[in-house]
């Protein structure tokens, strides 16, 4: 089995580097080796943003042809019952920056809300029980921009319905969705989309150790 793990920033795949042993493969893109437990993964750092993410995604797909892909790393909350360092299990990702909805409703995998692997989803739940990690399932709305007002957060809220935003899960989950690998997203809170109070690196450590766990118990 091959899985990828993508994170969008340095500090987003940093801690994946002290979990297993990786060596540096790829020159093209900042993609890592290593094995465990029978499973080969893939640590890929797309940089920030859709395209970024895109091109990432179908990158490992088309040239590694991983059977699995997991988006992890921080991501800001879009409601108060989220609170800073829970982790988001998201359930679907979509777009906030696509307009008009109706638009992506007809280009978009699932109606413009991607759905992510549902086994996957309860495996991640299960493991957050397990550890008494505070987490949320919902969904996750990206767009090219970083969200530092409250008022432009509260719109995406509104707008999606989603409890969590960031800048790249909804074109990974696109391109996945796609090329039919099955794919999961595992985010938490670093901050209230407000730029106040950002714990990043914190936030996308909690989310890697969820992920080691994760790749230890996947069956499939």
């Amino acid at each position: 089995m091959i899985i990828g793990i993508i994170g969008a920033m340095e500090k987003e795949i940093k801690k994946y580097q002290e979990l297993f042993s990786f060596q540096f493969i790829d020159k093209n893109f900042s993609i890592y080796e290593a094995n465990d437990q029978n499973k080969k993964i893939l640590l890929c750092q797309c940089g920030i943003g859709k395209v970024n993410a895109a091109i990432l995604t179908e990158y490992l797909i088309e040239h590694y042809h991983v059977d699995m892909i997991i988006n992890s790393g921080c991501c800001g909350s879009l409601t108060e019952k989220g609170k800073v360092l829970d982790t988001i299990i998201i359930d679907y990702a979509t777009y906030h920056d696509f307009s008009p909805t109706r638009i992506m409703e007809e280009c978009v995998p699932d109606q413009g809300k991607i759905k992510t692997d549902p086994k996957l989803t309860i495996l991640a739940e299960n493991i957050c029980k397990e550890h008494n990690i505070s987490y949320r399932i919902g969904g996750i709305a990206s767009g090219d921009c970083f969200v530092t007002d409250y008022k432009i957060r509260d719109q995406i809220a509104s707008k999606t319905q989603c409890i969590a935003v960031d800048m790249e899960s909804a074109s990974i989950a696109h391109v996945a969705k796609l090329n039919q690998v099955p794919f999961m997203i595992i985010r938490t809170i670093s901050d209230f989309a407000d730029g106040i109070d950002e714990q990043e690196e914190q936030a996308a450590n909690i989310s890697a150790q969820i992920v080691k766990e994760i790749i230890s118990k996947i069956k499939y």
